[in-house]
């Protein structure tokens, strides 16, 4: 079977390389199927780029990753999936069937599904998934509108990973991207408003990853941020990873994202010698969190990481006296940087979705289209601590940034404070 696999996302503030297509790329090539990518960020016609590579390649398939729903943000929110509507028509023209996958489709798989009437889809990992569905495809036992469990699946830890053969990660790091690995798929958190944490965790080998990692020092490309949900998910293998990485990889610099534990000062330790420069810290509100992201912030500027917090505010409960004491508690812990966020947007799998929608108070506070929109595909909001409030309780503090009013990441805020 010959599959086209398909990067729609045309997002440049930053540009984001395309990481798990090329993961899916390896993986297929160690298969008996063939495919090419087809990537669409920097095209000046995408409509144009994606028929020639349909009539160039002639796939039997065509699998499309979607990164993202929306911007997630509130304030200024892009939704991305109506542009890709384009491109599934343009596929069905030519009588391509059609695969979904990716972390953004993962959040809400049937949903999507139905919204840009694809025909399969795949949720969660999807290296050995997507084989399987080529296998099936093949011998004709894919029943349209069958979505596979990829976390059933699972991955190959050990895989090989080639890497910057079809993507020109160069020309992405040039347009100010920044080139990615993973060490793991998936988080064993069960955060209530979050839909990244399914309780499980695939971690991939030390040694496949450093490989890789040494395959992209021969070109040159030496600065990466992780793109793992969460790096700290189970402290020997972190500390087994940098080890390796240390001991047999290129000399990196790398950021990261962590949680609020497990964490000891050997993982601080070895970030330091592995070439870590900063590392973003997700707390959500609540005094024994920001408390247990202190004692890691200063742990990290013992080792001279740098340290960003992503403050997640405005839960059912919160008040503007708990916000402000939260605010005020971040400020005496001393993170470099804090993007507060205080909208959560609702996916109908989350718990605290079921929460604000069982209270006639909480819905009061919710923001976006709710009729005819039973799945939450187009973005709806609860928001009940406003920007005005965050505004008064931050006041002149230059550390804290109200999310959705710059394009910025916090990897950008911290090199460019530097």
């Amino acid at each position: 079977m010959k599959i086209l696999l398909i990067n729609p996302n045309r997002y440049h503030t930053p540009p984001v390389p395309p990481l798990a297509l090329e993961y899916l790329e390896n993986a297929i090539r160690l298969s008996e199927h063939e495919c090419r990518i087809c990537d669409l960020c920097f095209e000046d016609d995408p409509a144009h780029a994606l028929d020639t590579a349909i009539d160039e390649f002639t796939p039997d398939i065509a699998g499309l990753s979607i990164r993202n729903i929306d911007t997630v943000l509130f304030e200024n929110n892009i939704f991305f999936l109506d542009d890709f509507k384009g491109y599934v028509s343009q596929l069905k023209k030519k009588g391509v069937p059609l695969i979904l996958g990716g972390a953004g489709y993962t959040f809400i798989p049937g949903g999507i599904l139905e919204y840009l009437n694809a025909d399969y889809g795949i949720e969660g990992p999807g290296e050995r998934a997507l084989v399987t569905a080529l296998d099936m495809l093949e011998a004709g036992t894919l029943d349209t509108g069958t979505v596979i469990d990829g976390w059933e699946a699972g991955i190959d830890p050990d895989m090989p990973v080639l890497r910057g053969k079809s993507i020109d990660l160069a020309h992405y790091i040039k347009k100010g991207g920044l080139a990615g690995f993973q060490t793991q798929k998936g988080c064993l958190g069960h955060c209530h408003y979050c839909g990244e944490g399914v309780g499980q965790v695939f971690h991939r080998s030390p040694e496949s990853i450093v490989n890789e990692l040494n395959v992209l020092a021969k070109q040159e490309i030496t600065d990466y941020h992780l793109c793992d949900a969460e790096f700290n998910q189970d402290l020997a293998f972190c500390h087994a990873f940098l080890e390796h990485l240390i001991e047999h990889g290129p000399k990196i610099s790398w950021a990261l994202y962590m949680r609020t534990g497990p964490y000891d000062e050997r993982l601080f330790e070895l970030l330091k010698k592995s070439g870590a420069i900063m590392l973003t810290i997700s707390v959500p509100t609540g005094p024994d969190s920001i408390a247990n992201a202190g004692k890691m912030i200063a742990l990290a500027k013992k080792y001279e990481l740098s340290v960003a917090v992503d403050l997640l505010l405005g839960f059912p409960g919160d008040t503007f006296d708990s916000v402000r004491a939260d605010i005020e508690q971040m400020r005496s812990v001393a993170p470099d940087t804090v993007g507060v966020n205080a909208t959560l947007r609702l996916a109908p799998s989350l718990p605290v979705t079921k929460t604000i929608m069982a209270s006639k108070e909480h819905r009061e506070h919710l923001a976006g289209k709710i009729s005819d929109n039973p799945e939450l595909i187009l973005p709806v909001f609860y928001n009940h601590i406003t920007v005005e409030m965050l505004k008064e309780i931050i006041g002149d503090d230059p550390r804290f940034r109200i999310e959705g009013f710059e394009r910025t990441s916090n990897y950008e805020r911290l090199k460019g404070s530097e």
